[in-house]
């Protein structure tokens, strides 16, 4: 009986051994607590906001605290108090608003801490330095004379005091990315290539360049320009059964809701709805451009081709006699012989060479800051996505795919977010006096 006893007596012992060397190393963990700060925070400005991440694998969190130190003077930004151990993660959202804190421009240290449960206290800390900074980038415009035409093109050059994260031309609310072209990382100089809408005049456009530095300080400048006037022709064209007879089927077999619908009611959702689709399918294929100019002067017009459509025509179509749908023509449409070879305007990377629905078989050529052509209804594609191609290299023969009535090209330039006037990029007069005459762009 003894025997057992004692035997029970050391089992219980080594048990509560066991159980104090597992508690204690549960409340003197070693472990410390980890602080992340996801954001890559360099720059602080007016009003800063990022997030904190706190976490422990031991017994949680104790206590989770952010400062921010300038000069000696530590200031509280937040902090939050578990009382009850199990915390395991928390992220902390901050905003260091200089409004309400003494804080001058200039160097300063971002302060975070974590302890954790243990009776040891465990505790890390995070130190980051930062800039306060609460001046916005200067903007000085180094071009003149911005002479617009409705639905046409322009260049503004201009630097700025600092490096921004984000800068260009807004119209409207249309931003037109800007493209550094200089070695001064100080105080750079950018160019945009920027397009404003066919209906465009003078009092009901707001031009200016717009800069975002590194601390979210924010800069507006106008810039002296001019919109001419332009007029577009208003053309009613008349659908016969012959052409949505010819083609509609095209459409018919690829869109499973058009199958059972008229002619009539599929060209109205192909012209309506199927463009808008092809609209933002093209606004994302343009949305990455190379930052540097690819093109060399003039861009080539189609050559011994007629003019069939001029842009910015506004189309109305009828169907026996009463109105049914209508568009903006966003190109020019050149006709020569059938199956005529169709060139690269300019010298470029071509960013597509697919089908693309109302447009047919299509090819599209970034020539870099932001501006592409356009070369659609081809019957054949003769070149690839990601293919460099020299100004006047074939891409492809003229056709009628897509929303076309006949064999021809339509040939557009798209800068931006929109369609602009070609004419303009044919004429060596034009582009030297409004383009390569303003800036030895990058």
């Amino acid at each position: 009986m003894k025997k057992t006893s004692s035997y029970v007596a050391a089992l219980a012992a080594v048990v509560v051994i066991i159980l104090g060397i597992w508690q204690g190393s549960i409340y003197l963990e070693g472990k410390k607590p980890v602080v992340t700060v996801p954001d890559n925070i360099t720059h602080v400005g007016p009003e800063t906001i990022f997030s904190v991440r706190f976490s422990d694998e031991g017994r949680g969190l104790r206590q989770v605290l952010a400062f921010v130190d300038q000069g000696g003077k530590r200031q509280p930004l937040g902090g939050m108090d578990f009382s009850v151990p199990g915390e395991m993660k928390k992220t902390m959202r901050l905003t260091l608003d200089q409004a309400g804190l003494d804080l001058s421009e200039g160097p300063a240290t971002l302060i975070l801490t974590a302890v954790d449960h243990s009776l040891r206290k465990n505790s890390s800390t995070v130190t980051i330095p930062v800039t306060i900074d609460r001046t916005p980038p200067r903007i000085s415009t180094m071009t003149s004379a911005h002479y617009i035409n409705p639905g046409g093109s322009c260049l503004v050059v201009y630097r700025l005091s600092e490096p921004a994260e984000k800068t260009g031309v807004l119209v409207n609310t249309t931003f037109f990315p800007g493209y550094p072209f200089d070695s001064e990382e100080s105080r750079p100089r950018f160019a945009v290539l920027f397009a404003i809408p066919v209906d465009a005049r003078d009092d009901n456009m707001k031009i200016g360049i717009t800069a975002c530095d590194r601390a979210g300080n924010e800069s507006f400048a106008t810039f002296s320009h001019h919109v001419r006037k332009a007029a577009f022709r208003d053309r009613t064209l008349p659908l016969s059964d012959r052409f949505l007879e010819a083609t509609m089927p095209e459409f018919q077999t690829v869109i499973p809701a058009l199958r059972d619908v008229s002619p009539l009611e599929a060209f109205i959702y192909v012209n309506e709805e199927l463009r808008r689709e092809n609209t933002r399918q093209i606004e994302a294929i343009c949305s990455r451009s190379e930052p540097r100019k690819l093109w060399d002067g003039r861009f080539l017009r189609m050559s011994n081709a007629a003019t069939m459509a001029g842009f910015g025509d506004r189309r109305t179509y009828t169907y026996e006699g009463s109105q049914v749908t209508g568009s903006l023509h966003d190109g020019v449409d050149l006709a020569s012989t059938v199956n005529a070879v169709i060139e690269a305007s300019n010298r470029g990377i071509v960013a597509y060479a697919e089908y693309l629905g109302i447009y047919g078989n299509t090819v599209i050529i970034d020539h870099g800051l932001g501006l592409f052509s356009f070369y659609a209804h081809l019957s054949s594609v003769d070149t690839e996505k990601g293919a460099l191609v020299e100004k006047g290299e074939p891409l492809g023969r003229s056709g009628m795919t897509g929303l076309a009535g006949g064999d021809h090209l339509h040939f557009g330039i798209f800068l931006g977010k929109q369609f602009v006037n070609p004419v303009e990029w044919w004429d060596p007069g034009w582009i030297r006096d409004n383009i390569l005459g303003k800036a030895d762009l990058p």
